[in-house]
């Protein structure tokens, strides 16, 4: 009883210093408290969210409503992509709902619209909720720019920052105008502090915001994608930015194979320079895995009005390592770092040939008979291959072939984000 007058006084506190900005109500109906609420006091019952619900299958065919007008959709935006059934991960994965492996026992305290929990190395999909539902990514989408930026930029270039890239909206990592930062350096205020600034600087750099957009397009559609849209460096809300839990798992998969984004994504500290009479300072990683939870290898978190809490992170255990990818969530039930944890530490007791699911890049020649043979879930088999080519200079090839292929292919309508 006790408990529950904590827990009941905790909530009318909460209702008593609600703020007129926390009382706004979004475009969705929705309001700002009740799209994203605070993280619910241990034993009493989450928030009802009908934002999270997807047996019904309403994030087929497109987003979830949006809260403000960045991400509004106008008759003037293209139609969303769709994926379409069945998938490419095989038929357990066709569902909208929940599904999991037999001998998972996954944990029911979740605020999480749409997952995936998988296998780096097999590609064995473990669980997933609603994985080809249509989502917003937010900054988990920037491990796109890591990738682009590692294969094309001399980590040890000095980048050029002007004061319009120091003063875009959003997380900053604090760069100014006249430092000295190398692309090193910028990489690491991108994933540490998710910096939208070190984004820009990163893509001019590489050749202006466009030019990398496209880039990281080319990169997202070589790993296997279906229903992602990129439309800026840093992932803030555009009407057309788009993806799906699967797609994200694909690119993540990738990302998690290479060392060298191993490495940015499992730093925890790193000094940033300063600018002008601002003196150097240190950056933490605001991904709280790392410093609770052993055997994190990095990830990657996320968070706009629209797209509310995105999150991406990898675990190494007795010689495996597990994946996964959140969007749509919010921390009702805990951060989602911290929800990731429990579904992490019911993963791993899982059995190892645990599986619904496969992750496909169908867009690969070498997946062709993978692709083929995902109907049911299995055991992976399959290896990725090594190749001492650049993911960007892979993904230009790929892209070139596809393009000789859609000559006599049946085309889907497709959105570049």
């Amino acid at each position: 009883m006790r408990t529950l007058l904590s827990a009941g006084l905790a909530v009318l506190m909460a209702s008593a210093t609600v703020s007129p900005a926390a009382a706004q109500e979004g475009l969705n109906g929705m309001p700002r408290m009740q799209w994203l609420p605070l993280t619910a006091p241990v034993g009493a019952p989450l928030p009802r969210d009908h934002a999270l619900w997807t047996d019904d299958c309403r994030y087929d065919r497109r987003l979830p409503r949006a809260f403000d007008k960045d991400a509004a959709r106008g008759a003037d935006v293209d139609p969303v992509i769709t994926v379409e059934r069945p998938g490419p991960g095989g038929g357990y994965l066709d569902t909208c709902g929940t599904v999991v492996a037999d001998g998972l026992d996954l944990p029911t305290r979740l605020s999480l619209g749409s997952y995936v929990l998988y296998d780096v190395d097999s590609g064995d999909v473990l669980a997933a909720k609603d994985p080809y539902g249509l989502y917003r990514p937010a900054s988990i989408i920037k491990i796109l720019l890591v990738m682009v930026a590692l294969d094309d930029l001399d980590m040890d270039q000095k980048v050029k920052v002007t004061e319009e890239m120091a003063n875009v909206d959003g997380s900053k990592v604090g760069v100014g105008p006249g430092g000295k930062y190398t692309a090193e350096q910028l990489l690491q205020g991108l994933v540490m502090n998710s910096g939208n600034d070190a984004a820009l600087a990163l893509a001019g750099a590489l050749g202006g915001t466009d030019a990398t957009v496209e880039k990281m397009q080319s990169l997202a559609d070589s790993l296997g994608v279906q229903a992602t849209k990129v439309t800026t460096v840093n992932g803030l809300d555009t009407p057309e930015v788009q993806t799906t839990a699967y797609d994200l798992a694909l690119v993540y998969r990738a990302a998690f194979q290479r060392q060298d984004v191993r490495d940015l994504l499992g730093t925890e500290q790193a000094t940033f320079p300063g600018y002008r009479d601002n003196p150097e300072f240190q950056i933490s990683s605001d991904n709280g895995l790392l410093y609770d939870y052993p055997g994190t290898i990095g990830g990657k978190t996320g968070f706009t009005d629209n797209a509310r809490h995105t999150y991406a992170a990898a675990v190494s255990r007795n010689g495996r390592t597990l994946g996964v990818v959140m969007l749509n969530s919010t921390v009702a039930a805990g951060r989602p770092w911290q929800q990731a944890e429990t579904v992490f530490d019911a993963a791993f007791d899982a059995p190892e040939d645990a599986s619904v699911g496969q992750l496909v890049n169908t867009v690969s020649p070498d997946n062709a008979v993978e692709a083929a043979g995902a109907a049911e879930p299995a055991p992976a088999d399959s290896d990725t291959p090594q190749d001492s080519l650049t993911t960007t200079e892979i993904s230009l090839i790929v892209a070139g072939m596809v393009c000789v292929l859609a000559a006599g292919a049946w085309i889907l309508i497709r959105r570049r984000r």
